[in-house]
C-alpha cells in the first residue's frame, strides 16, 4: 500500500472519529441505552451478569464495556457517564472503517477507499456509532466473519478460518438477529454460484482453498466463544441452553407480537427520503444510487467477492424489509453492504467516464454528495433547530426513535436536588409507577440505594409502603394518580415532565420535603 493510500486511510479515520467521538453526553440516554448500562453494572459491580433469553440481547456489549471502564481507572460505577458507554460503540464504528482495509486487495483499493469514505460520513453509521446498543457490534462482527472466511477461502490459511470462527461466535453472542445475517451469507453463496454458472458459461472463476480440519477448528472456536460468553465465563450453566431457547420469544416479536410494527418501506423512507413537517429534508440517496450502480456492476462483472457482497446485501435487505418488526438501527446490517457496493459503484462510474468533461462533472457530483452526507451527519448529532432543540433529540431526525427528551433530565435533576436536602440522602424512598417504559430513569438514579428505589408497571395494590410515607413518587399521567388530592394532603404535584414523545410523568413530593427544597432555591427576580 503506497503512502497516498495510507494518507487517505488516516484522513478517513480522523474524519470518522471526528464525527463520532465529540460531545457524547449531548443527548440523554435512550431507554435501551439505560437498560444496557444497568446490565453492565451486573458485570462490573456485582459480577453476577446472566444472559436473559427473554430480553436485553447478548452478553458481548456488557463484557466489552469493561475495557472502557478500566481505561477510566475503574472505581465507582456511579462515576461512569454517557461518554463511557458510547465510547464502546464509537470504537466499533471506527473499527468498521478500519476493517475494510482487509478487503482492499480483492475488492480493489480505490473501491475500498471510497467505501470507507462513505462509511466514515454516512449519517446512519455516524448516529448509531454514538448509540450504546448492540447493533454496531453486530455489524462489526458480521463483517469480521465475512471478511475472515473470504480471506481463508482465498489463502487456505487456518488463521483466517479461526478468525472467522471467532467472529461467528461473537455475532451469536451479540444479538439474536445474527441468524438473519448468517442466512443472507448462505443465500449469497448459493446465488453467486448459480449466477456464475449462468453468466460465465459454467467456467469457474474462483477456486476456494479449504480443508475439513480448518472448518472444524473454526466451528470449535465459534462454539467455545459462545459458551464462554453465554455461560458468563463458566458461572451460569443455564446460559448456553438459554441462547437456544431465546428464539421462541424473539420469533414472536419478529412475527408481529410487538409495538414496533412498520410497513415494508420503513427503512427506505428513513434512509433515502425523510421529512417531518417543520423539519429539514434528509437523504442518503447518494449512497443508494451509487450502490445501485455497484450492484449492476457486480452482476455484469466476474469478480466473485463483488457478487457475494451484492447478493448478501440483496438478501439481507429483503429479509429485513419483509419482517414486520422494524427499528431504525436494524438497517445497519444491510446498509453496510450497500455502502460497500456504493464504493464500487463510484469507481465503476469514474472508469466509465472516459471524457475529461464527464469526469469533471462526476467529480463535482461525488464531492457534492459526500459533502451533503457529512453535513447531515454533523447536523444530526450536533446542530439545533430554529427552536433550539438538538436534532439528536428530535423526531425531525430520521434516526431518532423513541428518544428520551431533555425534559426528562429536568426531572432527574429535580429528584437529585430533593435527595440532597432530604435527611436520608440517597436512602430516600423513591417510587416510579408507569405502564410505559420508565427507562432510562433507573440509570440516572443509580446512586439511590437499590432497596429504596421501587419501579412498578402500575400503582401497586396493596402498596409496599403506605403512600403517605413515600417522599418521592413519579407516576405516569395515564394512571391518574392524583396523590396530591389524597386525605391529609401529604403530597403535592411538583411538576409535569415529558420522558419521551407521548409519555408524561407526574412528580409527587412530600410537602415537608418540598418546603425544604424550595428554601434552597435562589430568590426569584422581580
Amino acid at each position: 500500500m503506497n503512502r497516498w493510500l495510507l494518507a487517505g486511510w488516516a484522513l478517513l479515520l480522523v474524519v470518522g472519529l471526528g464525527l463520532r467521538a465529540p460531545h457524547l453526553a449531548l443527548r440523554p440516554l435512550h431507554n435501551d441505552e439505560g437498560v444496557n448500562a444497568m446490565k453492565f453494572r451486573a458485570a462490573y459491580v456485582t459480577r453476577d451478569y446472566k444472559y436473559d433469553p427473554d430480553e436485553f440481547h447478548g452478553p458481548t456489549l456488557p463484557y466489552l464495556t469493561l475495557p472502557a471502564a478500566w481505561l477510566q481507572g475503574g472505581g465507582d460505577f456511579n462515576k461512569f457517564g454517557e461518554p463511557t458507554y458510547r465510547a464502546v460503540t464509537v470504537a466499533f464504528g471506527v473499527g468498521l472503517i478500519l476493517l475494510l482495509m482487509l478487503l482492499a486487495k480483492d475488492f480493489g483499493r480505490p473501491e475500498t477507499l471510497c467505501a470507507a469514505a462513505l462509511m466514515a460520513i454516512s449519517p446512519a453509521m455516524v448516529f448509531y456509532s454514538r448509540y450504546y446498543i448492540h447493533e454496531m457490534l453486530l455489524v462489526f462482527f458480521s463483517a469480521l466473519t465475512f471478511i475472515s472466511f473470504w480471506r481463508y477461502l482465498n489463502s487456505g490459511r487456518v488463521g483466517w478460518a479461526v478468525a472467522g470462527g471467532l467472529g461467528l461466535g461473537l455475532m451469536s453472542a451479540t444479538k439474536e438477529t445474527f441468524v438473519l445475517a448468517l442466512s443472507a451469507m448462505g443465500l449469497s453463496i448459493g446465488a453467486t454460484v448459480l449466477w456464475g454458472r449462468w453468466r460465465d458459461d459454467g467456467a469457474p472463476v474462483f477456486k476456494p482453498q479449504w480443508k475439513w480440519l480448518d472448518l472444524v477448528a473454526a466451528l470449535a472456536v465459534a462454539t467455545l466463544t459462545e459458551f464462554l460468553l453465554f455461560s458468563s465465563f463458566f458461572t451460569n450453566s443455564a446460559g448456553p441452553l438459554d441462547a437456544v431457547r431465546t428464539y421462541l420469544p424473539w420469533s414472536h416479536r419478529a412475527g408481529g407480537q410487538t409495538l414496533h410494527l412498520h410497513p415494508w418501506n420503513f427503512y427506505f423512507e428513513r434512509l433515502f427520503f425523510f421529512h417531518v413537517r417543520g423539519g429539514p429534508f434528509w437523504s442518503e440517496g447518494f449512497i443508494g444510487l451509487l450502490a445501485l450502480a455497484g450492484f449492476v456492476g457486480a452482476l455484469r462483472g466476474r469478480l466473485v467477492l463483488w457478487r457475494l457482497i451484492a447478493f448478501y446485501t440483496f438478501w439481507l435487505t429483503l429479509i429485513y424489509t419483509l419482517l414486520p418488526y422494524k427499528t431504525p438501527w436494524c438497517l445497519l446490517g444491510f446498509y453496510h453492504g450497500m455502502i460497500l457496493l456504493a464504493g464500487a459503484g463510484a469507481v465503476l462510474l469514474w472508469r466509465a467516464c472516459q471524457a475529461n468533461a464527464l469526469r469533471a462533472v462526476l467529480a463535482v457530483a461525488l464531492v457534492a454528495g459526500a459533502a451533503h452526507l457529512g453535513w447531515q451527519s454533523w447536523r444530526g448529532n450536533f446542530a439545533v433547530d430554529a427552536h433550539g432543540v438538538p436534532y439528536c433529540d428530535s423526531a425531525k431526525n430520521p434516526y431518532v426513535y423513541g428518544q428520551t427528551l431533555p425534559d426528562a433530565l429536568t426531572l432527574v435533576d429535580t429528584v437529585e436536588a430533593l435527595a440532597r436536602v432530604s435527611p436520608q440522602g440517597y436512602a430516600t424512598v423513591i417510587e416510579v409507577m408507569s405502564p410505559e417504559s420508565y427507562w432510562p430513569l433507573p440509570w440516572y438514579w443509580r446512586r439511590f440505594q437499590k432497596d429504596k428505589a421501587g419501579y412498578f408497571d402500575n400503582i401497586p395494590n396493596p402498596p409496599p409502603l403506605p403512600i403517605a410515607s413515600v417522599p418521592i413518587m413519579i407516576v405516569s399521567a395515564t394512571l391518574h394518580a392524583a396523590f396530591d388530592e389524597s386525605p391529609g394532603k401529604t403530597h403535592l404535584m411538583a411538576g409535569y415532565f415529558q420522558l419521551r414523545p407521548q409519555v408524561f410523568l407526574e412528580l409527587y413530593v412530600n410537602t415537608n420535603l418540598w418546603a425544604a427544597y424550595v428554601k434552597t432555591l435562589p430568590p426569584e427576580k422581580d
